[in-house]
């Protein structure tokens, strides 16, 4: 009987320590975003990494740069190699092609894609780790005085660290200093080269009265999330850092909100009486007195950027250019009259053969005629042929090159 009793109490224990865990983090907070006035808190000084929350540091120098009129939503972005060899999660952007300002914004917020967040740091600076260095700046300026920024993604780096006061701040900060732009946050999908992609921030989608923020994981970090939510004019924020997993994270901030959301009611009349202190007000800092009194953009970055957003533009609309031409090709039976292209040469006919094939793909034509030629013995030349005049096989060659296929024209023999 005493070990029945024995073996029950402590399966009782075992399981409220279970509950327990299950809403706990290493790290977490619920504040008024109106007062600054902190409801609780738990370990909110810690040093914890970021993983991919540290995308909205990425944002909000590109809502800066905005404001300041470095960049515009329709601005085309080049993308680089770096940019596009970064681990998912991501869109699988295409180096050499662009994508646009609010395209970029939209594919942070809903899909955290960190080859977009990338794409955005090379655009402000010459490099993400001088980009990095400029988001540490900027949270220096805020008062986030234990973020430690080392790229625009989140991806893991040991050095990379931030707690949960100043995420808050950082919030805080995005939303008083750019109401604009924050409803974004609460954008639910995005479509881009046709393909929809849909938010899994599911306090966004679950909970009554979100308004949006950010999610992030790495296994460094664990589960972490952002949410702010407004009831009866209250906007409350949550953190929660750390979390062992993604749906006992998004219960815990929800339970943060509901527990704020209660206190207000409560302390209503205090609040809004100013008789309640807060228990930090990032708000009433001076570097945040003014939108972009924060300097992180120097002249010489500032021009540039505008370099090379100019010859993204120019990038962009050759490459129209090239399409615009693409459609208009037309060809010659003419023998001493056809311009040529030519893919390459390699080492079996078959090879040579498939290279062709794969140029006439990614041209999108059919008409022209496949040439395969035995060179020296050893290798096999690879040719599309039958281009009416040099222009069209120049634009086929332009379009190969931009698409990481090497391609160069051949005269024709009538005008040798």
């Amino acid at each position: 009987m005493y070990k029945l009793l024995f073996l029950v109490s402590l399966l009782f224990v075992l399981s409220n320590a279970k509950t327990a865990q299950a809403y706990s983090a290493a790290s977490a907070l619920v504040a008024d975003v109106n007062s600054g006035y902190l409801f609780t808190k738990e370990n909110i000084d810690v040093p914890l990494h970021p993983a991919s929350l540290t995308k909205v540091m990425t944002l909000y120098l590109t809502f800066s740069a905005l404001e300041e009129g470095l960049l515009k939503m329709d601005d085309a972005l080049p993308i680089s190699e770096w940019a596009a060899a970064q681990e998912p999660s991501k869109l699988d952007l295409v180096a050499g092609e662009t994508i646009t300002v609010r395209e970029a914004i939209l594919a942070l917020i809903v899909k955290s894609a960190n080859d977009v967040a990338v794409v955005l740091a090379e655009t402000l600076a010459p490099t993400e780790a001088i980009f990095a260095d400029m988001m540490t700046q900027a949270a220096a300026q805020l008062g986030m005085s234990r973020t430690v920024f080392k790229n625009a993604s989140g991806l893991h780096h040991p050095d990379q660290l931030t707690c949960a006061q100043d995420m808050a701040i950082l919030t805080l900060a995005t939303i008083k200093n750019f109401p604009q732009y924050y409803p974004l946050f609460a954008t639910q999908s995005f479509t881009y080269k046709g393909r929809e992609y849909n938010t899994h921030n599911h306090i966004l989608t679950d909970y009554e009265g979100a308004e949006g923020f950010k999610t992030g994981y790495i296994a460094a970090a664990g589960y972490n999330i952002i949410s702010t939510a407004n009831k009866e004019n209250h906007r409350l924020v949550s953190i929660v850092l750390g979390h062992s997993s993604a749906k006992e994270r998004d219960d815990y901030a929800k339970s943060l909100l509901d527990f704020g959301f209660e206190k207000i009611q409560k302390q209503k009349n205090a609040l809004q009486q100013g008789l309640l202190q807060p228990a930090f007000d990032p708000l009433q800092r001076k570097a945040m007195v003014g939108k972009l009194n924060m300097n992180v953009f120097t002249p010489m970055m500032k021009m540039r950027t505008k370099q090379v957003l100019a010859q993204a533009k120019k990038a962009k609309q050759t490459a129209q250019s090239i399409h615009n031409t693409m459609h208009q090709i037309t060809f010659t039976q003419n023998p001493d009259y056809m311009w040529t292209i030519q893919i390459g040469a390699f080492g079996t006919q078959e090879k040579a053969l498939s290279m062709a094939n794969k140029a006439m793909s990614v041209l999108n034509i059919n008409q022209c005629a496949v040439q395969i030629q035995k060179k020296d013995n050893q290798l096999y030349r690879s040719r599309l042929t039958g281009f009416q005049t040099k222009q069209m096989a120049e634009a086929a060659c332009d379009t190969l090159n931009n698409n990481h296929h090497a391609c160069f024209v051949v005269i024709p023999q009538g005008d040798k």
